[in-house]
């Protein structure tokens, strides 16, 4: 229940911290590949209890998709919307957005 907590934590008003970099304009997945990879990360990190470093690793695999995402206009969930119904769509007013993490030195 913390680690689901803290992914529903990580999304921000679409209006708020809005990215200022472009960390991924090279990247060569499709949007659906990138919504494929980060509901593979998601299912480990939310539905596992553990503790363990692959779990950790899929939470943060699940920021990272989701930046990616958001540099693509899309978006997931909006505001006072229950996690269970948020959907990937094109990023509005009111939508929700990951906020830029820490990378790597070499992918900033």
């Amino acid at each position: 229940m913390q680690k689901l907590a803290l992914a529903l934590g990580i999304l921000i008003p679409f209006g708020t911290a809005l990215a200022e970099t472009s960390h991924f304009s090279d990247a060569t997945e499709t949007d659906e590949q990138l919504k494929e990879l980060y509901d593979q990360a998601a299912d480990l990190c939310l539905r596992n209890p553990s503790r363990d470093v692959q779990v950790i690793v899929a939470c943060t695999s699940m920021s990272i998709y989701g930046m990616a995402l958001n540099e693509r206009g899309l978006c997931r969930g909006k505001e006072n919307q229950a996690n269970a119904f948020a959907e990937w769509h094109k990023c509005e007013a009111d939508s929700l957005r990951f906020p830029e993490i820490e990378l790597p030195a070499g992918f900033r």
